[in-house]
Parts: C-alpha cells; structure tokens; sequence
C-alpha cells in the first residue's frame, strides 16, 4: 500500500554505538532557531527583512499535496525494517507500470539512443563450482595464473574454468580430481629470468546457483551476490589471460605512438567491463586509460622532477646539472614520492649477468657520502664498492643512492644503473600536469569512443573464449538501443529579462541582485605583473561591473607583495603567508571588503596559505587569481571572475524563471549537498574531509557549507547529525520559516555502502530535526539521492538531429530511467551539461528514501533545473548545485590541510585551531566558490 500523505516516519532511538543527540534547551523551537548569536545580529549576510525570501508560507502551514502521480507511474511502496531502536531503513521499492512508450518518467522530448550496454544471454548459463586456491610462496601474485594454466594443462586439459587471479577458481560443473589436488608446477618469471616453483592447491569449496541470476528478475528474490561475482569472474576471463589487469579494467602497453603524461608516467590505453544487472543483465564496457610508469632510466626521472620545478628564468635541467649539482628541493621531494615502492631493473653496463630487478623504497646519502660494511668488516662508500669491487666507476656520484629490496637489510644503488620496469601498477594521484595531459589525450567525440569500445570488444573475443562458452554465457556484439527523453530547459530570470539556455549555455545579463564593491585591494603575489598590470585589470573589473548590474570602485590599494616585502626568487608558503598577514589584518581593520590575490604556480601550496590567512588567522573576503589567467586577462575572464565575486558578497546571479519551479518547491524547501573526500592511496598520514552544503534563500541559489574532518577512508559523514542542526538554524536565521522539505543530494556513494550510509546519515537527519523542537515533533519529509560520477554509462544519439555539438554527445537534458536501470528501486541517468570536450559522462541518481510522495518527473526535472544554478559559471554542469558546493567545500577543508601535519589520533584539535573566523561564515556565506 502507498504510504499516507507526508510518509511513515520511523521512531527511533540512539543507541551507544550512534553519536549523541545534540543537547538542546528546553525553549520551543521558534526561540531556539531565531535566537542568531551577536555578529549576527549586528552585519547578517542578507537581512531577514530584505528581499522577497519571505514569500513562502508560514512553516506551520500545511504542505500543498504533491501526491498527483503522473500517469504511468503506480504508488511508491516504502518499507522498512527493523525495529526503531536500531535505526534501520530500507530502500524504497518502485512498481513499475510503464506507459506505451517503455518510460517511467514522461515529460520531455522521446529520442532514440545507444548506451555501451551489451545484453547477455544466460538461458544456456550452468551451476558453478568454486574452488579455493592456495599458492606457496604467496608471492608474486601475478604468477598465480601461469601457475593454474599450467594445473590445468596437467590435470584437466579439456576443462577452461575461471580464476579471479588470486585465490579464487570457478568451474562450469565438478572438475575431474575429486575434492583437492595439490602438486609443484614451474612456471616462467620474466624479472629473474628464471624458473619460479610453486606449491599449488586447488580445493573444492561450495556449489553457486547461477539459476538465481534469472530468478532475480523473474521472482523478485535478493540480489544474488555470489552468483553475479562469478558472472563478472568468467566475464573477465578472455581479457585477462592476456592484458594487465587493474580492478574491472584491462591496459596493454603502447602499440605505436607512445604519449607521455609528464613526470615519469605514460598513457596505457584499454578497457573497462563490468556486469550490470538492470532490467535485463547486460555487460557494461567502456574504453579506460591510465598512468603507467615509463620505462625510463632514474636520471632522467629526475630530470623531469627538476624541470617540473624549474624558474621561467632557469635552463632546462640537463645531465651536466645533474652531475654537478645534483638534485634538491621541491624536485628531490617529488623523485622520494614516485621511487617509493616501483620496481627498478639494474645493471651495471657491459656486465649482463648483474642485472636484477629490485623494490625500491627511499633514497639515502650520495654514492660519496653513504658507507655500509662489508662481509670482512670494512666500511666503504657506495663509490669506492662499485670502483673497487664491481669494477665500474660511476659518472653521478653526487646523486643520492636509491635504498632498495628488503627494508631491513643496507642495499643501496646508484641512480645511474637503474631503469624504471615498465607496465607496473601505480595508484597515485597524478599531478596538474598530468591530469591535463589525461584528459587531453582521453577526450574523444562520442562516435569515435563508441568505436574504440567496439574494436575492444572484438578483441577480448567474448563469444570465441572457451571458458565463457563452457558456462554456457554468450554476449551481444551491439550497443543496446533504448529510449530516451530530453527535459526542456528552464528560463533564467536576470534583473530585467529573462535568458533560455542553448545547449546548455546562456549569455549573462544584470545580475538579480549585487552590493556595492566600495573598498577593495588588488594584490600580487607574482613575480612578473606590474603597477600597470594591476590598474588595468581594475578598470576592466569595473566595466565589467557596469554590464553586469554591479557598481565596483576603484581599489583603495594596489600590492606588489614581491617589491614590498622583499621575498626573493623562490618564497615558500609559509614564508608568503608570513608576509601577507600585516597586510591582511590592517585591511581587516580599514574595513576591506575584498582583496584579489594574484597567486603565482610556485610554490604549490601559495593558494591554501592565502586562504588559511584570510579565512582562518583574519576573516577577510578573498579572491584568487592564477598568475597564467591574470596575464590572458580579458573581459569575458573578468566576467566569470564576476560570477564567483557577487555570489561571495552575497548577491543573487540568477535564479529559475518561477514558472519552471516543480511546485514540491513552493513550500519552505532546503536542498542540501554532501560529499566525503579521502586521500589518495598514497596518502596515509591524511583525514578524509566531510563537507555539507545547504540553500538558505527561496531561490536556491545561496548555500552555507559545513566542513569537519573524519578519520581515512570513513565512507560515513560521522557528525551529520551536528552539522544539520547547524543547518537547519542557518536556514531559519535567513528565512523566519522552517524547512518543510529537505532534498538531500549524497555524493561519494558506492553501490555497496547504500544500506549503510542510508541506515546512519537517514538516523542522524531524523535526530537533528527531532532535536530542534522540544516534543521532537518537527519532522520535515526527506528525499535521499545519492549522486554518482564513478561510472562507466556513455550515450550515443542514433540520429543525426539529436547530436549536440561537435563531439556528437546527446542533448542537454537527455535522461533515461528504464532499462539500464535498477529495475525495482527508483534511479535515473542524466546528461544535464554540454561537454567540452570529449564524450559527456551522464550522473547517475539513485533514490534511497523519500517519504514526501515527490514523482519521478518532479524529482527528475528538478535535479535537471538545479544543474542550472551553479553561481561560477553560465552553463548548466554535470550534477546538481547543492553537490557542487558540497565538492568545493570539501575542496576547502583539504586546502587548510595542504602542506601540513595532521594528528589523526585528535582531529577535534585540529578542527580547531583550522576554524573560520565568524565575520566569514556569517557574513559571507559563500566565501569558498
């Protein structure tokens, strides 16, 4: 049965395990939310009273029914389990009647598409036996294939069962040795060039139903776990016998032209696969592309550090630098990084019987500097060992030695006789220059994706492997057509007209609203602007203010921080952060408004001591520009700079046309944003950082963000419940009106943490609303999403007339909610932007509560219009703003971090002493776009 009007509403209880509630007073709710502290009350961001932010009616008022479904979408059937005290949700469920036109949701414009989803056909699919592999040694694992080929070629030579490379091995029916087997086979080891033995056992574990695949659709059981991993294990079978595998993707080296990436890594091409059980099972491949180290001698990595580092005014680094000055600094810092844990081949030249291939793990003192001892005793340099004993003399030996193998033994090379091994695996976070060469060299027009994908199927050969054919498995060899909807646009209103984006573009107008810019500075960081570079960039300001509905006077002061403060050619962060504070405080206290930073690219960390300066040690209003942008400056630049200006003095850009509003927005609506980032892997001695962001003003265009750090890799946003209490008053404090509504948009989700992030975030919401009013009787219904980019769904128009632009991507607004999808729970692929370049991603939304009867059309068009309000920009982007802003501010809590140590045992203390100061967070809400 569809529940009542407003949804059922779980008690719930906390239990020791849940973070407490939030003491609160006894004070009815009303005192409780318009109760701002002091700086409040003297200079809010927007006054209460101004503006027409008060239009909605009263929050005690009743909500307007949303319940009209639209037509072909039967009732919502919203379950849940367990009891209250325990705090679990479940997931609602959709009964799918779906209309003439095999959709779900219905507005829009109906278009034909591909997606790069291939049908599977498993009516001839057999049971599966699983075996459990154990190796001895355990080590390497990538030999642990070539050791069951060679179990196979001597024990069961015409049966092709599936092994995930590790441990697991799954056969089509019983294998013909009975329960175990257990022999030594050699296998080939290409680092030693020699035979490498294992001991191997291969031991019966259990029967897999893959009968319970189809039972899924047809039954409507639970999703068959076990099953759909051996589906993927023999899936993956014919690629992985012969390309490197990396997670559900597969690389092969270079074939022809070899692209460098920068740094010492080099672009891999290859393929992602995956199964994907939506309305039909069907296997999801993309194309993939991925840094791999280059197989390059050490010099000239180090080289390519050092050029990284290099001053405009230095000449490029050369093996003459390298042996005469050696490698220091920011260069050496980055060598230590990539080195740490690659393999190296060395070999001293003409002596080919020394070659050997080692792990390396830190750099140690110069080949003239870093003695150790030898078996009689002695002590000797690294130097005088390789003259002396190995008869070599080495050309670098200022150069620090590479410490390598066992971290407990004293084997230390020189540089000069080592090579970095190609095709090893690498999981670290590449740098600008790299990911700018990534996205370069990976952005393709969608037609031309759409063939490599196909060339790549063709040859992992699906239909030709033995082992899938044994299982009885076949695949289709063509994209998967399905129908589509493209969503209309919404107008944008301005000052004095309205605007309708185009392909997801529009031309700005006077903004809705703006203050006035009456007292700001203009200061440099960089070494190569002038007086007149400054001045000129301010008349360029102020005209652009003129068009844009904005008054800017001319700057109080003009800094060339360099001239001033005498910094040198090469200033660290925290020397630039000394210099500027002064002068950060004594425009505080002048009453600043604003200060532009010129920021320059080196040193790396000049943006977050800016920023930890002006927002954490003063509370000044600042406003970044990259040195490489201030010198193309122009008045479109100057235009977008505008954008983020007037949206951090609290003006309004734009908003939605009231005509397009989805009417579950006409009542007191609060749309919030989360995301939790983690470190790379990499990065061991760093927190993940929490960030929420949340509307304020009807309009949606004005949000507050909330940062806090979390211990790593913590998928849960561990204090929600403070952080929308928080919210929750900020909301109040703007508008005198409670929330009705929360939509709460979660980036960062896996499919596998859905239950749990649902079961603790859904508590910790409920928790801070029941905490706000004395009775616990403020409930405001809630809608769940969680927003995923992490993907590898692509569209492909079939039509000529449906293309968009020249990269042949689907329309803006193109969505689609059938098929592909979930096919009992409510989720929705949505290309909401134009790219740039490239084939478009679309964002894939997945319901995981809503208990205010919102309709898949409202819920799918409004998510739609909010890829319109994103301040930064006049073009609708890839997902919503409030997620947008949940990003940028988590990006903030990483910046205060930057550079820094962190105590991971008392992130409390850390959180403090990186607070932002009130007259920030208070006054200017949106101080972090």
């Amino acid at each position: 049965q569809p529940p009542p009007q407003g949804g059922p509403i779980i008690q719930q209880q906390f239990t020791p395990s849940q973070p407490p509630p939030t003491q609160v007073s006894s004070e009815p709710l009303q005192q409780q939310f318009s109760r701002p502290p002091p700086s409040m009350q003297q200079q809010p961001a927007r006054p209460p009273d101004q503006g027409p932010a008060l239009d909605w009616p009263d929050a005690s008022s009743d909500s307007p029914s949303i319940g009209q479904v639209t037509t072909g979408i039967a009732e919502m059937k919203v379950s849940s389990s367990g009891n209250g005290s325990k705090g679990h949700w479940r997931i609602p469920e959709r009964k799918k009647i779906v209309d003439k036109n095999n959709m779900v949701g219905t507005r829009g414009r109906i278009i034909e598409i591909e997606v790069n989803h291939l049908l599977l056909n498993l009516k001839k699919m057999t049971p599966a036996c699983h075996y459990d592999c154990a190796f001895k040694p355990d080590a390497p694992k990538k030999l642990f294939r070539p050791a069951i080929r060679e179990m196979q070629r001597k024990y069961f030579p015409n049966r092709h069962p599936a092994f995930d490379g590790r441990k697991n091995l799954y056969s089509s029916g019983e294998l013909p040795f009975g329960t175990q087997i257990r022999d030594t086979v050699s296998v080939s080891d290409p680092e030693r060039n020699q035979p490498k033995e294992f001991d191997v056992t291969i031991k019966f574990a259990n029967h897999v139903d893959m009968s319970l695949v189809s039972q899924y659709f047809s039954q409507r059981i639970d999703f068959p776990q076990e099953a759909c991993q051996v589906l993927d294990i023999v899936l993956r079978n014919p690629a992985a016998m012969s390309f490197t595998p990396v997670g559900r993707s597969f690389f092969t080296p270079p074939r022809n032209q070899i692209i460098s990436l920068g740094n010492g890594l080099e672009l891999w091409y290859g393929f992602y696969q995956s199964s994907n059980l939506g309305w039909r099972p069907f296997l999801n491949v993309d194309v993939a592309h991925k840094g791999f180290p280059e197989p390059k001698p050490l010099l000239d990595v180090m080289l390519d550090m050092m050029k990284k580092h290099k001053s405009f005014r230095d000449p490029d680094p050369d093996y003459n630098m390298l042996r005469n000055a050696g490698i220091s600094g920011l260069a050496l810092e980055d060598f230590k990084k990539f080195i740490r844990g690659l393999k190296v081949d060395y070999m001293i030249p003409n002596q080919p019987n020394t070659r050997k291939v080692y792990k390396m793990n830190d750099i140690r003192a110069s080949a003239i500097q870093h003695r150790f001892q030898l078996d009689d005793g002695r002590h000797i340099t690294v130097g005088e060992y390789f003259e002396r004993i190995k008869n070599y003399r080495l050309q670098f030996p200022k150069l620090p030695c590479i410490h390598v193998g066992s971290t407990s033994r004293d084997i230390c090379l020189p540089p000069e006789l080592c090579t970095v091994v190609r095709g090893q695996v690498v999981n670290k976070k590449l740098d600008e220059t790299q990911t700018a060469a990534m996205v370069k060299a990976a952005a393709r027009p969608a037609d031309e994706r759409k063939r490599r994908i196909l060339q790549h199927m063709m040859e992992a050969g699906f239909n030709r492997d033995p082992c899938v054919n044994e299982f009885g498995i076949s695949v289709n060899d063509k994209f998967e057509k399905i129908k589509a909807r493209v969503l209309e646009a919404p107008n944008l209103e301005y000052r004095e007209r309205k605007v309708k984006a185009s392909q997801g573009v529009w031309r700005a107008a006077q903004f809705v609203s703006s203050n006035q810019l009456n007292t700001w500075v203009v200061m440099s960081l960089a070494q190569r602007t002038n007086q007149n570079d400054l001045v000129n960039f301010a008349k360029t300001m102020s005209s652009q203010g003129r068009n844009l509905g904005m008054s800017i006077s001319e700057p109080c002061k003009y800094v060339l921080l360099h001239e001033e403060a005498r910094l040198g050619r090469f200033p660290t962060g925290q020397v630039i952060k000394q210099s500027i504070l002064p002068y950060f405080k004594e425009f505080k206290e002048n009453g600043v408004q604003l200060v532009v930073v010129v920021i320059p690219d080196r040193p790396p960390d000049c943006y977050s001591r800016v920023k930890l300066a002006a927002e954490v040690d003063v509370g000044l209003l600042t406003q970044c520009i990259k040195e490489r942008t201030f010198g193309r400056m122009n008045p479109a630049t100057a235009g977008n700079i505008l954008l983020k200006v007037n949206a951090k003095l609290n003006g309004v850009n734009h908003t939605i046309d009231r005509s397009f509003c989805p009417h579950l927005m006409d009542s007191p609506t609060m749309l919030v944003g989360a995301d939790v980032t983690h470190p790379s892997p990499d990065q061991t001695t760093i927190p993940s950082v929490a960030a929420v962001a949340a509307s304020h003003d009807r309009r949606a265009f004005q949000y507050n963000m909330i940062w806090k750090l979390q211990p790593p890799r913590m998928e849960i946003i561990e204090k929600l419940q403070e952080i929308m209490v928080d919210q929750l008053k900020f909301f109040y404090r703007f508008t005198k009106q409670k929330p009705n509504k929360i939509i709460f948009y979660r980036d960062g989700v896996s499919d596998g943490h859905f239950s749990q992030v649902l079961d603790s975030e859904l508590s910790a919401i409920r928790a801070a609303c029941r905490s706000l009013q004395a009775d616990g009787s403020y409930k405001p219904s809630v809608t769940f999403l969680v927003v995923q980019k992490r993907h590898h769904t692509r569209f492909f128009p079939t039509r000529k007339e449906d293309e968009d632009g020249r990269n042949k991507n689907v329309p803006p607004g193109t969505i689609v909610d059938t098929v592909i999808t979930h096919p009992r729970e409510m989720d929705f692929y949505l290309v909401s932007h134009a790219s740039l370049q490239g084939t478009s991603r679309p964002t894939k939304y997945h319901k995981l509560w809503d208990d205010s009867e919102i309709s898949e059309d409202d819920l799918e068009e409004l998510t739609y219009y909010l890829c319109h309000l994103f301040s930064r920009c006049t073009r609708s982007v890839s997902y919503p703003a409030p997620t947008y802003y949940a990003h940028l501010a988590a990006a903030r809590g990483r910046v205060y971090l930057e550079g820094q140590q962190v105590n991971l045992t008392n992130l409390e203390q850390e959180m403090r002493i990186r607070t932002i100061k009130d007259s920030i967070k208070l006054q200017s809400p949106m101080f972090f776009v």
